[in-house]
């Protein structure tokens, strides 16, 4: 037998078959499409040939929609503008039919310079054209340009109608197709018929796959069909033939869905399709198929040392367990297998009166049940878990759900307490395989429901179905217990390209995989190393902050840390900004900020002494309400839409781009500081030292300060503490030529400087304390530093020496020094220090005012202290008189004596060989009076 097939735009096709009846202008029906031509470019407006009253200027048949060049038009003189060669504003509406040969897919191309639109079937015979109901748009004024679309056609005709203007420039419009046998090429000729066709009914119904499988007691819905419309909008699905109980379909939409309440068995599903032209019938599209089963891999034992079966493990006892989960010690009154959690009404857990203390066998009240077991997942990736409850339930996993005793520390749904109807979520990574589930639940009075559905990659949201569901315990699995990387946030400028560190961990085993397990919700730019968990970020990256979810699977399963990092993509920072940020990142715009748990309670070192639980970037410091922070819990308590009991330090740069003066508002609640430049530097920043204080406890208050600065860089450092109530936290500025405005990220760097100001002295403090004076400074740079002198006085006018220390000479690094002053002037009196350079060059800091006690009549100080014995006494009294001084054992004993000469202020070095490790104690004896000090011995 010999089977010949032609195939559509060959040549020597004849006009289509079928092609009959009388095109637009009245004539018979021929091959092509009828043209009408018309002067001015359309515009877009596909209203403009129903509502231009003039006729069209030239009317033709043309064979094909094939002008590929300007001169493809042929003589538009009489329509358009321009030479014959390159016609030019102009719009022209081609009409008819297109014949299908083979049901089935087919891409039309439409090219045009510049606007052009195409309709099928009923779309194509309305009247004004519909632009937003267009298979292909290509509208516009632009260059050549192609639009394409994939419809789904039956065999037969088909109306069309295109669109085109051209306004100037270029005159193109080709229209191609491919489809079944076909490859791409011009719609041929003998396709074309220049009448349109009637609309029609639906013509064909497809559901993919065509099986709908569920368990029994389980939901699940079907895709939305592929339909063939027939040129007119469906408008209502309905199923044919006998009713089936919990199958049903969406009027709209056409979706069939299976309820949980369907009975097992095999269903052919009929459907009936509306349109405005009529209905169709499609039979058989659709098989619903409800079946029972165990999980593949359901194996051991249950909690009664039965072998394993579909459901899970159910134990009833009497009385509410009122959130105690030791309550479930004592022996069970009823167990049974549960084949699903779905008791969603008062009398689904069927007669427990033997042992519910209290209600009717339609609404059991005060009674408690531990459903235990296993959860099969076929495939790998985030469920949402949805547990539903009156009153108290819990929900716990794999290695928690085993838990002896149980913690609620780590459940993973909590939806405990007395309550009407409530649903608590949870979203966790499960692996392929087996988990152990573990579920309480207690009812005291009123209404009694425990539901527990879920949802996941190819699962729509349901009950956990009896087919995935095991009543035997799986064994305890090692799996990884701890991931994080150190630092856990990088910043990197948009366009280039970064890693993260490699993260820490604890596992039992050697790690098999590392995934992103919210990799649906990040770039494609963002990659991780499935052998060592390496985190990296590429040029596509576009500009946000990426928080990074990591699944780690080993030997043992799978376990998923959340937030694990934080991949930042900034814009690049301003000028001169080339330190690295605090985590070792590289600079961008924006500060860096951290996260603490707790209130700093206005001590800057609480940020030196504490871990910040988030690290993020900031583009701007404008928190100016409640529930703008984002997500900070932890480490913040309360709510996201309101944080309480947390702080945050903000680090890095601001560059200012004009000298003068700067006016600074920072607003907070409650307490919140700013300081800068060399002022920055100092760790942890001094309070007198804050360019702004509004510190406290207190409501929304705004606090300014106005400096002249300099332009470029300056280093920035803003502390906020919120306690309770509201949480405010704004920056603003206003400078030359800049009006009051939150201080922008563009602006600000997330490195310092890494230069300090040529301002030496940062610190300068006098303390009194027993009987000496403390003198303690620093300085955040040093060049060509000599020495500096401590000076004290007693008017504050004339000074005298104290003491001198060399300085470091020059250093661009923090220095500290410390001076004591052992023999004050008693009362009132003031130090100043004097700050000397090598050149001779001097400074003087500003005075600091202290008030020294009288001192006792006999006074002995013992320094250092501890020692290893070897220790200086200092001996003052108010008159010149010879003392005694021993060293006595906690025994009593003289172990050390000497005999010291008259003197009022006298300092002796002490070295006394052997002395045992201990505590001792100084005695000095004097006509003025007898002392003791404690010594220790090391």
């Amino acid at each position: 037998m010999l089977l010949l097939t032609l195939l559509p735009g060959r040549s020597g096709w004849a006009q289509s078959a079928g092609c009959s009846g009388t095109d637009p202008g009245g004539q018979p029906a021929a091959a092509g499409l009828y043209a009408e031509f018309y002067p001015g470019f359309f515009s877009d407006n596909n209203s403009f040939f129903t509502d231009n009253a003039a006729p069209p200027r030239l009317t033709r048949i043309e064979p094909q929609v094939n002008f590929a060049d300007n001169l493809s038009f042929g003589n538009l003189s009489t329509v358009a503008t321009g030479p014959v060669d390159d016609p030019d504003n102009f719009t022209l509406r081609l009409r008819g039919s297109i014949s299908i040969p083979t049901t089935g897919q087919y891409t039309f191309y439409l090219t045009s310079d510049d606007a052009s639109f195409l309709w099928l079937d009923g779309a194509a015979v309305a009247l004004p054209a519909d632009t937003a109901a267009a298979t292909i748009k290509n509208g516009g004024y632009h260059p050549r340009q192609e639009k394409a679309q994939t419809v789904t056609l039956t065999s037969g005709a088909h109306s069309l109608l295109i669109h085109y203007g051209e306004a100037t420039g270029d005159n193109i419009l080709v229209l191609e197709y491919e489809g079944p046998g076909i490859t791409r090429q011009p719609v041929p000729a003998s396709l074309f018929c220049t009448a349109t066709q009637p609309p029609r009914p639906p013509q064909a119904l497809a559901y993919f796959p065509t099986t709908l499988q569920a368990f029994v007691g389980s939901t699940k819905s079907s895709a939305a069909p592929t339909v063939t419309d027939g040129g007119s909008a469906v408008t209502n699905y309905a199923l044919m033939g006998p009713s089936v109980a919990g199958i049903a379909i969406e009027p709209t939409t056409g979706v069939i869905s299976m309820a949980a309440s369907t009975p097992l068995g095999t269903y052919n599903v009929a459907v009936a399709v509306t349109n405005a032209n009529g209905t169709s019938t499609f039979r058989n599209v659709l098989t619903v198929d409800v079946i029972v089963g165990t999980p593949p891999g359901c194996n051991g034992l249950d909690p009664a040392g039965n072998s394993a079966t579909s459901g899970l493990y159910a134990e009833y006892y009497s009385g509410y367990f009122n959130n105690s989960v030791s309550f479930f010690g004592a022996a069970a009154g009823l167990a049974r297998i549960e084949p699903l959690v779905n008791f969603a009404a008062d009398g689904s857990f069927g007669d427990l009166t033997g042992v519910a203390a209290a209600g009717t066998p339609t609404d059991p009240d005060e009674f408690s049940a531990q459903l235990r077991g296993s959860l099969r997942i076929a495939t790998p990736g985030f469920y949402t878990f949805y547990l539903t409850s009156d009153d108290a339930s819990y929900l716990w996993l794999d290695n928690a759900a085993l838990g002896s005793p149980l913690s609620l520390s780590n459940v993973t749904i909590d939806n405990g307490g007395l309550h009407a109807p409530q649903t608590r979520a949870a979203n966790v990574y499960l692996a392929a395989g087996l988990h152990n589930v573990r579920l309480l639940y207690g009812d005291a009075t009123g209404g009694s429901t425990l539901v527990l559905e879920y949802e996941g990659p190819g699962v729509t949201r349901q009950v956990v179905p009896t087919g995935v569901l095991c009543s035997g315990i799986q064994p305890l699995r090692d799996v990884v217990s701890n991931l994080s990387y150190s630092p856990k946030m990088a910043a990197r400028v948009v366009g280039t390209t970064g890693v993260s560190p490699l993260p820490g961990l604890t596992s039992s085993s050697a790690v098999a995989v590392f995934v992103l397990a919210n990799a649906a919700a990040l770039p494609a730019g963002i990659t991780i190393d499935a052998d060592n968990g390496r985190l990296a970020v590429d040029g596509t990256v576009p500009l946000g902050s990426y928080s990074i979810d990591v699944a780690v699977t080993n030997a043992a399963g799978n376990a998923t840390f959340q937030d694990a990092f934080v991949f930042t993509v900034a814009p690049a920072p301003p000028a001169g900004c080339n330190q690295s940020a605090p985590n070792g990142s590289p600079p961008t715009a924006g500060l860096y900020g951290e996260y603490y748990t707790g209130y700093f309670d206005d001590d800057p070192a609480f940020f030196e002494t504490n871990t910040p639980l988030i690290t993020r970037l900031e583009s701007g410091l404008n928190y100016g309400t409640d529930d703008s922070w984002g997500n900070v819990l932890p480490p913040a308590d309360n709510t996201l839409l309101d944080p309480d009991h947390y702080s945050a330090r903000y680090r890095g740069s601001l560059a200012l781009p004009t000298a003068g003066e700067y006016t600074f508002y920072l607003t907070s609640d409650d307490a919140s500081y700013l300081w800068l430049d060399n002022a920055a530097r100092v760790s942890p920043p001094r309070l007198p030292q804050a360019a702004i204080n509004n510190g406290g406890r207190h409501g929304p208050t705004t606090q300014s300060v106005t400096l002249t600065l300099a332009a470029g860089l300056h280093d920035f450092v803003v502390l906020f503490g919120e306690d309770t109530g509201a949480n405010r936290l704004v920056l603003e500025y206003e400078g030359p030529g800049i009006a009051r405005q939150v201080v922008p990220g563009g602006n600000t760097c997330t490195a310092a400087t890494g230069v300090p100001l040529p301002v030496q002295l940062v610190r300068f403090e006098a303390t009194a304390a027993g009987g000496s004076v403390t003198v303690d400074w620093a300085s955040a740079q040093e060049v060509n530093s000599l020495k500096y002198v401590v000076e004290r006085s007693r008017n504050g006018v004339v000074f005298e020496l104290v003491e001198s220390r060399p300085a470091i000479g020059s250093s661009s690094q923090l220095q500290r020094y410390r001076l004591t002053d052992r023999a004050p002037l008693p009362g009132l009196s003031y130090y100043r220090l004097r700050q000397v350079d090598k050149d001779g060059k001097e400074s003087v800091s500003p005075v600091a005012v202290v008030q020294v006690t009288k001192p006792n009549a006999l006074t002995a100080a013992v320094f250092p202290n501890p020692n290893h014995g070897s220790f200086a006494v200092r001996v003052q009294q108010t008159t010149a008189e010879p003392a005694r001084l021993e060293l006595v054992n906690l025994q009593g004993q003289v172990v050390y004596r000497q005999q010291l000469p008259a003197a009022a202020i006298a300092e002796y070095d002490l070295r006394i060989p052997g002395l045992a490790t201990g505590l001792y104690q100084l005695r000095l004896t004097a006509a003025t009076g007898v002392v003791t000090q404690k010594v220790v011995i090391e």
